[in-house]
């Protein structure tokens, strides 16, 4: 009997000593997240109004991307301390709530990929200098919404902030959801001037963030 309490104080002692391990994992996930995703919606709100003259640029205007990410990063990793130093207390809750927003996003992720593919995704059609209209995406989860890859990131930011418990990125996330909420408009002004009525047909039919359940809405559009 002895035996088997001094085993479960040492298995005790061992997941107590495992846990700061862990938080700091989360920590740093959460950190390397943000260096992938903080960055983008300033960049498109920069890109999308002067889209004409990036596509007479080419591909190589996507080397203006590199910068601004190097700036970001360097900003983050320089910021770290102050970004995981107000935090809320991280309990049920939180965790709950984080993993949800995680594998929610992650679901987006894989049904985005699925239906758009890694080069549109990346927006290379987009700055093609011999760019050709392709159509209006109603497929897929675009048919169920008109910005799924804006919404995985916004998931996954707020994702990052319920799990990490930081205030600082509670706030980069709500500062990113507004940005998307802009850049969403621009996109959908600029679709709009390249589809015309096949797209506002979609834009009455689809909506932009929250998806619709039930029923696949009709849309008919043309490839």
């Amino acid at each position: 009997m002895a035996w088997l309490d001094a085993r479960s104080g040492q298995l005790k002692n061992l997941m107590f000593s495992l846990v700061p391990v862990l938080l700091r994992v989360v920590d740093l996930l959460a950190l390397a997240g943000l260096l992938l995703l903080i960055w983008i919606p300033f960049f498109w709100c920069l890109f999308h109004p002067a889209i004409h003259y990036w596509r007479r640029v080419g591909s190589r205007a996507l080397w203006v991307a590199l910068p601004v990410w190097l700036g970001f990063a360097v900003g983050l990793l320089l910021a770290r301390h102050w970004l995981f130093a107000g935090r809320l207390e991280r309990n049920a809750l939180t965790w709950t709530m984080g993993g949800i927003l995680f594998f929610l996003g992650a679901w987006l992720e894989v049904e985005t990929r699925h239906t758009f593919g890694c080069r549109r995704l990346a927006g290379l059609p987009e700055i093609h200098p011999e760019h050709r209209l392709r159509g209006v995406v109603s497929t897929g989860i675009y048919g169920r919404m008109r910005h799924p890859r804006y919404l995985l990131y916004m998931l996954m930011l707020l994702s990052a902030a319920f799990l990490t418990g930081a205030l600082p990125i509670f706030l980069l996330a709500i500062l990113n959801i507004l940005l998307y909420q802009i850049l969403a408009r621009l996109e959908e002004r600029a679709l709009l001037d390249q589809y015309g009525p096949q797209y506002e047909a979609y834009r009455q039919s689809v909506p932009r963030f929250v998806p619709r359940l039930g029923r696949r809405p009709e849309t008919q559009i043309s490839s």
